[in-house]
């Protein structure tokens, strides 16, 4: 009796022990990290963990001119799942290259992918700089996708990611379950994203915004009447550090920014989009969120005024209902409001229609040109009925389309966007870029600040 007792204890002294262990196992890096906002002596570095956690950047400049400088950076993740969390370094010192490494409750964390970045050039200077961007990632469908090698390959300054980043359930029915579920399952799929092999080296090294489209808000088309808008919203401020989400006033995650003299104002056409099958629809943006974007334009200093969108803004396609000139006379007012206030500089970039175009709309004589750079396909597959609808819908309704650059629509040939700024202060130019995964340029057209003013 006393061998089984003693048998007894040995085992309940185990289990305990055991449950104790699994209790306290230390705390696990679940995505990232990730170069989120950053500014000339500042940057935020983005992590998620399995449960709250301290945690801690040591970083060190290299600069090549200058003795290497130290710093450390506090910060902590969220209480409640997700457990996200950003780490601001402040006071960086500038023109060198910051490599950074984790350290999580104390404990290092052995990087996956080099974590190393540049700051951004300071706020209305005149230097070279290199923005890329891209849309339409699918990473359970293509896990493995060759366009992020290029991209680093390509080396930009800045990285945009502008929607439809992940594939959630495309139909309206598969959110018909409970809220937890969904918050489940949607913090899963932002966090896959960062998982696909290539692109967590450029999220590491390369200072990276968001915006949603469709897909990455919610179902197929989704819309202001999406039940769980709130919930989308939250988790998407949750998961990408960008400088801004909206406005006190105005819920979105639509903000700007400046890199040297471009101004990018990153816009939000979902929360506050009207159904595309109501048959009074008015606006894809929102009146307040509109005033927002026309504020901006009219205080903007900026050479360049960059409005980024997820979803085609100066284009029409044809037997669609998601193009920005389905929405009552809002574009319309829009660009009429823009030329009437002198508003120099401005382009479009987009993505969603999982193909790559420079297309040039002669909207106004009142005006100037209006370019918009398509950048999609980044990890999907264009199916030929993609291509070839895109092809036949280039035309614009009521409006003079007299430019049409190179198409790529090659199937299963991915790409993404790059723009290259230069020139002295008064001879600015950019060159709008479209490349493809091997490593060729598809698309090249050089803008100076001159094609972007009145005629």
């Amino acid at each position: 009796m006393k061998f089984l007792l003693s048998v007894l204890s040995v085992i309940i002294f185990s289990l305990n022990s055991f449950a104790q262990d699994i209790n306290q196992h230390p705390v696990q890096l679940l995505s990232g990290p990730m170069v989120g906002h950053t500014t000339s002596s500042e940057a935020n570095i983005w992590i998620e963990t399995d449960k709250p956690a301290e945690v801690k950047i040591h970083y060190w400049v290299e600069s090549g001119s200058r003795p290497i400088e130290r710093g450390v950076a506090n910060g902590r993740t969220n209480e409640d799942e997700p457990h996200t969390g950003v780490v601001e370094l402040t006071n960086v010192p500038s023109g060198g290259t910051v490599h950074y490494e984790l350290e999580i409750d104390g404990r290092p964390i052995r990087p996956q992918t080099i974590q190393s970045f540049t700051l951004l050039p300071e706020e209305d200077s005149f230097v070279d700089f290199k923005v890329a961007f891209a849309s339409c990632m699918n990473p359970s469908r293509i896990p493995l996708q060759p366009i992020w090698t290029q991209v680093a390959v390509f080396d930009p300054d800045a990285f945009f990611l502008i929607g439809d980043n992940n594939y959630m359930p495309n139909s309206a029915e598969e959110y018909e379950t409970s809220e937890s579920t969904v918050k489940y399952a949607m913090g899963r799929y932002h966090r896959f994203l960062r998982d696909v092999p290539g692109l967590r080296t450029v999220l590491a090294t390369t200072p990276t915004y968001g915006i949603w489209d469709d897909h990455d808000y919610g179902p197929n088309n989704s819309d202001r009447t999406f039940e769980w808008r709130e919930l989308s919203l939250d988790l998407f401020k949750k998961y990408w550090p960008n400088p801004a989400a909206g406005t006190s006033d105005t819920p979105g995650i639509f903000y700007s920014f400046k890199i040297a003299d471009v101004e990018f104002f990153m816009m939000d056409d979902r929360y506050h989009r009207d159904p595309n099958n109501a048959p009074d629809r008015k606006t894809m943006l929102g009146e307040q969120q509109l005033a927002w974007l026309k504020d901006q334009l009219q205080a903007s200093t900026a050479t360049f005024k960059v409005i980024v969108n997820g979803h085609t803004m100066s284009i029409d396609r044809k037997g669609s209902g998601e193009y920005w000139a389905n929405f009552g006379t809002e574009r319309e007012d829009f660009l009429n409001w823009m030329f009437s206030e002198n508003i120099e500089g401005v382009f479009f970039l987009s993505g969603d229609w999982h193909v790559g175009s420079l297309s040039r709309v002669d909207f106004s004589d009142e005006g100037y040109p209006l370019y918009e750079l398509i950048s999609s396909n980044a990890g999907v597959h264009t199916v030929e009925a993609d291509a070839h609808q895109y092809s036949r819908n280039r035309a614009v309704t009521g409006h003079n389309r007299n430019f049409d650059g190179p198409i790529v629509n090659d199937l299963d040939v991915y790409n993404f966007g790059l723009l290259e700024f230069s020139g002295d202060e008064n001879d600015r130019s950019v060159v709008l870029k479209l490349i493809d995964h091997r490593g060729e340029v598809r698309v090249a057209h050089l803008l100076s600040q001159e094609d972007l003013r009145k005629m």
